[in-house]
């Protein structure tokens, strides 16, 4: 019996799981051999899908890229911005067509996700004027300057939401949520299966009761009537029912819980398995109540069912201490015993100190709290300024012994999560190029291995030709090595799909370039090559990845000599991997 044989003498189940952990195109390229291959192929590629402007990052180290399918663009770093855009619309075109004109592949649909969030309506094809609507769309763009846009085809998206009945999830990711990924109350009763809504109106929680959602995305309210009208025993059933709990907004969260904490029986334990929520102290007078509102929140969460929170926290006023009564719940008033935890800074101010304070809250929670040991899965997250000024010129916050100080805490505190097995800080390369000289001393004493020998020079040449807008000082100065490398690491976060931090693991990877120039008014020197003329573009971003991935090792190692556990890192964008039974050799997955 041939190897071939055997295999196709496995049960459906083991061999769809194993299509699953396959590549895309590598999926397509079995379901080419044979019909019954063709018909299991089906169901896992159709399964989740994926609209993005980029392709994905492809990788033999793990099945990330096998997770989603995705619609998007090309692999080219230098495509215009225009055949991208080009390539995924005739791609979205295909996807219509294959579900139009084979209606079984709708019932494999599960999940659909699209990033980014900005959906411009396609101009449907014969309509009167179509020519018109696109010249001036193309005549504003350019008046604007500004790229052309990705956008949605709106025929296909309600294709899906008519057809494809099986669907668990239909949602966009982002600050500004798609119109037309929002699913009218007609397309909620279509959709017995759907698991996950997404509300930006009260009004559709009249709709979720004696439904299967169980994960509810509050995101900021398109409504002016922020009142909650269902009825409280109505309200009270659709909540128990959740077993995730996501706050993208902070007035909408506290409508929602002052909304819950009235109605709910404070003896009786909510049984949510995940939830994320924001606890922030800005310069409202109403803050410290809907802190409060938090604080009462996590106090009727049932600990035997809780494993998951993703938090965002912060605190603008200095000499304030609301961010003790946070640690102290969770802590130890509410004996949570967390799997998976992500934290997420949240602040106005620029100063090295507020991220100080951050720090040593932090450190408090993750020593004293019993999660220490339950924890798998952390990720710590820093709001850092666009410019990577911390205030330096003016207060010396950016200081090589701040960063030091702040390094020599972390690694103190992560060595007392002794069970960790993903670390994941997604700014970690923006949050180090606040402070000069840790970033001068990558490009001048950096790595020594002949890749970095070779490009660091190479990007030296960078910084002595060109320069960038102080917004602090109010005019263009130097380029400076914290603008190259945080412009670098803001470009890798977006490898990320960030819709919940706890979730990074559940989606591929995207291929992002960075162009060099855009950002904080990077321009050549006046008398030097126009920047239409410039070398340094996308194609130059690979190289300095790879030396990114060299300067990470230094911590990955120190990190993984501190927690045996740990299996995986990822920083920004780029994904460390143990090598199984090497307990101290580390591959990185992509650079």
């Amino acid at each position: 019996m041939t190897s071939e044989t055997k295999i196709f003498n496995l049960p459906d189940k083991i061999l769809l799981r194993i299509i699953q952990l396959l590549p895309q195109q590598t999926k397509v390229n079995v379901a080419e051999t044979n019909y019954k291959l063709y018909k299991l192929v089906q169901k896992s590629l159709y399964a989740n899908i994926l609209f993005t402007e980029r392709s994905i990052l492809n990788s033999s180290k793990n099945f990330q890229d096998g997770l989603w399918t995705v619609v998007g663009g090309m692999k080219n770093p230098l495509v215009t911005s225009k055949s991208n855009l080009e390539m995924i619309k005739m791609r979205q075109d295909v996807l219509l067509q294959s579900l139009s004109l084979n209606k079984e592949l709708c019932g494999y649909v599960k999940r659909v996700m699209i990033n980014p969030t900005t959906v411009i309506d396609t101009f449907a094809e014969g309509l009167p004027g179509e020519k018109d609507n696109e010249e001036e769309e193309e005549e504003f763009l350019e008046e604007r300057k500004e790229p052309p846009r990705f956008s949605m085809n709106k025929n296909l998206l309600d294709f899906i939401k008519r057809n494809c009945t099986n669907l668990e999830q239909i949602f966009s990711i982002g600050e500004k949520p798609y119109t037309e990924v929002t699913l009218s109350l007609k397309d909620i009763s279509n959709l017995p299966k759907l698991k996950r809504l997404d509300i930006a109106d009260f009004q559709y929680l009249t709709h979720i009761v004696d439904t299967q959602i169980t994960h509810l995305v509050v995101n900021p309210m398109v409504s002016s009537n922020n009142e909650i009208s269902i009825s409280d025993d109505a309200f009270s059933k659709a909540v128990k029912n959740l077993q995730l709990l996501q706050f993208n907004d902070y007035r909408t969260q506290s409508i929602f819980l002052n909304h819950f904490l009235k109605i709910w029986n404070p003896k009786e334990m909510l049984s949510l398995k995940s939830a994320k929520i924001i606890y922030y102290h800005g310069f409202n007078d109403n803050d410290i109540g809907n802190q409060n509102l938090v604080l009462d929140f996590l106090r009727v969460l049932n600990p035997s069912s809780f494993k998951n929170l993703e938090i965002v926290i912060g605190c603008d006023h200095m000499a304030c201490n609301c961010l003790a009564d946070l640690i102290k719940e969770l802590s130890e008033t509410g004996g949570l015993r967390l799997r998976k935890l992500a934290v997420k800074q949240l602040t106005v101010h620029r100063d090295h100190n507020y991220s100080e304070k951050f720090d040593y809250y932090l450190s408090e929670f993750l020593i004293k709290s019993p999660s220490r040991l339950s924890l798998r899965f952390l990720s710590i997250s820093y709001d850092v300024p666009g410019d990577f000024n911390i205030g330096n010129s003016v207060k010396g916050n950016g200081i090589q012994g701040n960063f030091l100080k702040r390094k020599r805490l972390f690694e103190d505190t992560i060595q007392k999560v002794a069970n960790l097995e993903t670390l994941v800080m997604p700014h970690f390369l923006e949050n180090a190029a606040c402070y000069e000289q840790v970033m001068s001393d990558l490009l001048w004493n950096g790595c020594k291995c002949d890749h970095c020998k070779s490009y660091l020079s190479i990007f030296d040449y960078y910084v002595m030709h060109h320069q960038y807008y102080d917004g602090l000082e109010g005019y263009m100065t130097d380029m400076i090595t914290p603008v190259l490398f945080g412009s670098a690491g803001k470009t890798l976060f977006r490898r990320l799909i960030n819709d919940l931090d706890l979730s990074f693991l559940e989606y591929p990877q995207l291929d992002t370039y960075w162009d060099f120039h855009t950002g904080n008014g990077i321009t050549h020197f006046d008398d030097d090559t126009d920047s239409e003329d410039c070398q340094f573009n996308e194609s130059c971003f690979k190289p300095l990845t790879k030396c990114l991935a060299h300067f990470y090792m230094n911590y990955v190692n120190t990190y993984g000599e501190a927690i045996p556990s740990l299996k995986r890192v990822i920083m920004n964008g780029e994904f460390f991997e143990r090598k199984l039974g090497k307990t101290d050799e580390w591959i990185c997955a992509y650079d």
